[in-house]
């Protein structure tokens, strides 16, 4: 997987050179900074992946309805490497995974979950990844929580941990750029956590050795706060807060150094650059002076470089807004010329590039089961229409009750997807951090405080998917998982005694549920293994493997390789703090939903009834023969009782019908036809018997022979005159070239397709437990199923049921046009409610949209 590398070097090198004197230090400081970033971005790109869903959470029987979006973890361009996505649903409770998904993925895909009617109440999780996200940390899939309710509103949380949902649980504090310094005025950013993970408002003190106060704070929003105080030497500090119930609790501040540096960042007064403010407790005279290099860079991609001097106790550097690239998180640190970090922060910029998607219903208010118009609206950060996909969920507000701040593709883009809050190993080992209410900040109602909050959020959130040590010691993750851009299978061909064969060669047989079956061949590698690659089939398939050697089906020990493996799940047995909602609000939820799944099953049992006498006039469509996969054959006989009762092998009957294009002498049958190469060719097999010699070169090693097929399988011009010729129903001459070309170099020569009567019906079982076969069943890409929905335009018997549902509409897959527009119709339910309209998206170009709309129906 290589992706372009590319800085704006010229600018980068002109700000550095017209500032400072670069020494030898300072210059391989610089040149190895640029050749590991290039590094990273060329052999450890990554991958970002999101999931839409119709809403927060559901009722056990429900389906959930999601669209995925795939991109480069760097530029955030469309992501269409990677074609395959897995998505799971898991019980992190025990473990389990209960159903997983396997997607075809070209930039986004589609797919929806059944959930289990037996499925106990609680929490499930949902996490996506392509196989090569699997090669870096699993906090880098997507994942999301979900409530599933199982009927009824009574399995509330009691009063006793509902209290503990309020109590702080930890209260980390977060010195700005990574160490306190002993005599340097220090801001402090901090998060109280309850035992869910989750934020608490706080309020208390610093004392010091002496028990006396040096500080007051207080959180601000979301348990997150700041303050400052510069500790002294030989002093230790402990925060004082006291819980809901009256109880003190007390936590330790990070040690102080005796010395170092201190990063202080103004990322939100000054509306053109980023103020950074380094400190120096103990500056150095000039002949002993050393240069540090402080770095900026958005996702790998370097912004800003500059050097300084430790001779001075402050240096003031600004980094231009406008050197930013792009919308989202920048990291700053400072390197001593050994490469070090010294200090860091993050910073949020906010460039304001993404699409401003708009949602337009034809009225405002509407009747129940009346018809909705829906507009979609796209337009860059300019104005001009662009095209984009893009999916719509369309709920009752009255029974979905939404987050007033819920993640989105937005912000789960530009925020969540590269810092997460990592909680102290010894407290909670594996808890998720999560980024609460991460549309609060992109908000433009919340513009003055957002900016503010967004940068304490900065502070606080510690992890992030780039680490400078890492970098500069050339660290990198093992890549055991390719890129997939297809469905794969692969496998061994030995000798029985475990050695290779060398020019062995093994075919593949595909045979999937609907559709006809695909055939391909390749040749084994040096160390016996063999691959077919970038594979497109749905559902389920039953795959069939031979070994063949020139024509013959040769004597091979054939395995096919199983499905990877599933990570493993991370169980974290914590409780669970979902959207906040009274059993008053749940209860009309869980009621309409009951009543719709109920009269859903009753549907299913008793459809026949529903139905209308239906009379069908037309002639039976004949299923396709599943043998004839390779679709078109210029030559075929349809062999009758009269054809074959005088013949005694195939060839004499062949012979005897002077078919077009083909030419019998003896046991030698040679196809006349245009080859896969342009050229003219005689396909016969010198090696059948009674073959003639002729004057033609094979480059393929075949034989010179046609390719013969019994009911789909490859067999040996041997095995053709034992064939019963009066049990043939069909024979199927496919000249060289296009006809045969979907067998590749094998039907250079043409094909001879043999089709019994038994209608091919194979056991292929027997013929794989033979040394030179193997079967194996593999599940393929899931063939997303379509939203159903009452169109009420026309009356039908089916529409006298009531009509409650949560979920109105679901369109994944919304396509704008060059207009970048955009229309869907649905039909309203027969509940007098509000409706909520969410819309989610990415333009060609990889840029993002989230819109929400809505509407009364009375």
């Amino acid at each position: 997987m290589k992706r372009k590398f590319h800085y704006a070097l010229v600018g980068i090198f002109l700000c550095i050179s017209t500032a400072f004197t670069l020494t030898d230090d300072a210059n391989t400081l610089i040149e190895k900074i640029i050749a590991q970033l290039e590094n990273y971005r060329q052999k450890s790109p990554q991958e970002k992946l999101y999931l839409h869903f119709d809403k927060p959470y559901y009722v056990a029987g429900e389906t959930m309805w999601f669209q995925g979006y795939l991109f480069d973890g760097i530029s955030h361009a469309v992501d269409s490497v990677s074609r395959v996505v897995y998505v799971d649903l898991i019980n992190e409770s025990t473990g389990k995974i209960i159903t997983n998904r396997i997607l075809k993925c070209l930039g986004s895909t589609y797919g929806d979950i059944t959930l289990p009617d037996t499925l106990s109440e609680g929490v499930y999780h949902i996490r996506a990844y392509t196989s090569y996200m699997r090669n870096f940390s699993e906090e880098l899939f997507f994942h999301q929580d979900f409530k599933v309710w199982q009927g009824s509103a009574k399995n509330q949380a009691d009063n006793a941990k509902m209290q503990s949902f309020a109590e702080v649980a930890d209260l980390q504090f977060f010195p700005e750029g990574g160490n306190l310094i002993e005599g340097i005025d220090t801001r402090i950013g901090f998060k109280a956590l309850n035992v869910a993970g989750k934020s608490v408002e706080v309020e208390g003190y610093i004392l010091d050795n002496k028990k006396d106060t040096v500080v007051a704070f207080r959180s601000e929003h979301q348990g997150m706060g700041v303050f400052n105080f510069k500790p002294e030497s030989n002093q230790n500090y402990t925060a004082i807060i006291q819980d809901n119930n009256g109880k003190i609790r007390s936590f330790t501040l990070p040690t102080a150094l005796k010395e170092g540096f201190a990063m202080a960042v103004d990322n939100v007064n000054l509306p053109e650059k980023i103020k950074i403010v380094i400190s120096n407790s103990s500056p150095k005279t000039a002949d002993k002076a050393s240069e540090m290099i402080i770095v900026a860079h958005q996702r790998g991609e370097l912004c800003y470089m500059g050097k300084i001097k430790d001779t001075q106790k402050f240096v003031v550097v600004s980094i231009p807004k406008k050197q930013i690239l792009d919308d989202g998180i920048v990291q700053i640190t400072l390197l001593n010329v050994q490469g070090e970090a010294l200090c860091e922060r993050l910073v949020f910029s906010n460039q304001h590039k993404q699409l401003n998607l708009k949602i337009k219903t034809d009225k405002t208010d509407y009747k129940i089961r009346e018809k909705v118009t829906l507009d979609l609206e796209a337009t860059d950060a300019e104005g001009k229409p662009v095209v984009g996909n893009f999916s719509v969920a369309v709920t009752d507000a009255n029974q979905v009750l939404a987050e007033a701040y819920p993640q989105n593709l937005l912000t789960y883009l530009l925020l969540s997807s590269d810092v997460s809050n990592l909680h102290k190993a010894d407290y909670y080992a594996s808890l998720r951090g999560n980024i609460e209410e991460p549309a609060y900040y992109f908000d433009p109602e919340n513009t003055e405080s957002a900016t503010r909050y967004l940068d304490m959020l900065m502070m606080t959130q510690g992890w992030r998917r780039f680490v400078w040590k890492d970098l500069m010691a050339k660290k990198q993750n093992p890549m055991n998982y390719s890129v997939e851009s297809g469905l794969a299978v692969t496998g061994t061909a030995l000798r029985p005694n475990g050695k290779v064969m060398n020019n062995a060669m093994v075919t593949m047989m595909l045979k999937v549920q609907k559709g006809l079956p695909t055939s391909q061949i390749t040749m084994v590698d040096s160390m016996g293994k063999y691959g077919f690659y970038n594979l497109d089939f749905s559902d389920t398939a039953k795959v069939f493997i031979q070994g063949v050697k020139k024509n013959v089906l040769s004597n091979f020990n054939i395995t096919i390789d199983g499905l990877e493996p599933s990570p493993s799940v991370k169980i974290v047995k914590i409780p669970f703090n979902p959207v906040a909602f009274d059993s008053k609000d749940i209860v009309n939820f869980l009621k309409r939903t009951n009543e719709y799944l109920a009269l859903e099953k009753m549907l299913k049992l008793n459809n026949s009834k529903l139905l209308d006498e239906v009379s069908v006039k037309a002639k039976k469509i004949e299923e396709n023969d599943v043998r004839r996969f390779y679709g078109y054959a210029s030559t075929s006989l349809q062999v009758t009782p009269a054809i074959c009762g005088g013949s005694s092998n195939i060839f004499q009957m062949l012979q005897n019908q002077s078919l077009n294009n083909v030419r019998i002498s003896g046991n030698v049958i040679t196809i006349l036809g245009a080859s896969n190469f342009g050229s003219t060719v005689d396909a016969i097999n010198p090696n059948s018997p009674g073959a003639s010699e002729r004057n033609s070169t094979d480059p393929f090693g075949t034989n010179g022979g046609p390719l013969f097929l019994l009911d789909g399988i490859m067999i040996t011009a041997e095995m053709v005159p034992t064939i019963q010729v009066c049990s043939i129903d069909k024979i199927d001459i496919l000249k060289p070239g296009a006809e045969s070309s979907i067998f590749g170099a094998r039907g250079y020569f043409g094909v001879v397709s043999i089709l019994t009567k038994n209608g091919g019906k194979i056991d292929y079982s027997k013929i794989a437990a033979s040394d030179n076969a193997a079967i194996q069943r593999r599940t393929g890409y899931y063939s997303a199923r379509e939203f159903f929905a009452p169109k009420y335009d026309v009356a039908i018997a089916d529409h006298v049921r009531p009509d409650f549902r949560s979920t109105l509409h679901w369109q994944p897959n919304v396509r704008t046009n060059s207009n970048g527009k955009a229309t869907l119709t649905y039909w309203n339910t027969d509940a007098n409610t509000n409706i909520h309209i969410v819309a989610e998206g990415v333009s060609a170009q990889g840029r993002v949209g989230v819109a929400k709309g809505g509407y009364m129906v009375k």
